[in-house]
């Protein structure tokens, strides 16, 4: 891939609260990229972190959460826009409860293998409850990444993926 890294890895922490019970939210972060320049944003590492939900005797509560390179609200990885996503679930029912949490991706990609690389200005972080009774679902993010510079054809390839 024809990148050169102007930066050393940092950090972009977000946060997003649910403010209407089990109702998406979503919080813009801002990358400030010089598309002029043909900057683009390597993400190496994501650590997704969303709050419990609530334990409702004989429902299933959810909170889930995912950072997009799309204003698309929470989706799983199957869709190529998403960067990382976290679920919570609490199944209760017959006096018994089950907790279950998942985060993808599982492992940190701190060398010069990317997780993601965004040709974009913006990224999305997004949260939704499911079955909960109260808006307490919180989702933060903080993201290990380094600014690069992309070749023409290169920055073309990753604006081209990521608008199709």
């Amino acid at each position: 891939m024809g990148l050169k890294y102007t930066s050393d890895v940092f950090q972009i922490s977000a946060s997003v609260v649910e403010t209407v019970v089990n109702t998406e939210a979503t919080t813009t972060i801002n990358l400030n990229l010089d598309s002029l320049s043909r900057e683009v944003l390597v993400i190496q590492y994501v650590d997704l972190d969303v709050s419990i939900g609530d334990l409702v005797p004989g429902v299933r509560t959810q909170m889930n959460c995912s950072l997009t390179n799309t204003a698309i609200g929470v989706q799983g990885i199957s869709n190529p826009q998403t960067i990382a996503t976290a679920n919570h679930t609490i199944e209760s029912s017959a006096g018994e409860t089950a907790f279950f949490s998942n985060a993808e991706p599982r492992n940190a990609q701190l060398q010069d293998t990317a997780l993601f690389v965004s040709g974009t200005d913006n990224l999305f972080l997004s949260v939704v409850g499911s079955n909960n009774l109260a808006t307490l679902i919180r989702g933060q993010a903080r993201i290990y990444a380094r600014r690069a510079t992309a070749t023409a054809d290169t920055y073309a390839a990753i604006l081209t993926s990521q608008f199709s």
